[in-house]
């Protein structure tokens, strides 16, 4: 009987292996400025595809059903990809989606699908806001309900 749940411990401390190779997250304090660049550097380990993600908590006081983010993925070289994304993070009723826990909601938004990259090598993300108000030239300058953003990579088996 021991040697089956210590066979069984052990099966799911195997099992249970993260994939997450990087998370981190920067306080925005509920208001993310357009010049507030958010930047994560990393090194991984080993060699392999990721999945990315960008992970943002909101908070009630957000005021739009999606967001414009433009980022930049860059190795210690060169820029490998600078890209403008849209993300829609509430539905069509102003329900936000998401994981909601108390009055904040925490979003996982994809950044890149199956992403080569080198162990032992330094990249470096940079993100930053890029909202407008409809009819409006200018970039909206403070958003209103940011908490954090942050950056994850996951390995792909």
């Amino acid at each position: 009987m021991r040697f089956k749940i210590l066979l069984l411990l052990v099966f799911l401390n195997f099992s249970c292996e993260s994939k997450i190779e990087f998370l981190q997250y920067n306080s925005i304090d509920n208001v993310w400025h357009r010049d507030s660049i958010q930047s994560f550097v990393f090194e991984l380990t080993s060699a392999n595809k990721y999945n990315t993600y960008i992970n943002l908590r909101i908070n009630e006081e957000y005021q739009f059903s999606n967001i414009f983010l433009i980022t930049t993925l860059k190795d210690s070289l060169s820029i490998l990809s600078k890209d403008t994304l849209n993300f829609k993070i509430a539905d069509k009723s102003g329900k936000f989606l998401g994981k909601k826990r108390v009055n904040i909601i925490e979003n996982s938004l994809i950044h890149k699908e199956n992403l080569k990259l080198e162990k032992n090598k330094k990249y470096s993300v940079s993100i930053e806001h890029a909202m407008r108000i409809i009819n409006k030239v200018s970039g909206l300058e403070n958003l209103d309900g940011v908490i954090d953003v942050g950056y994850k990579i996951e390995k792909i088996n």
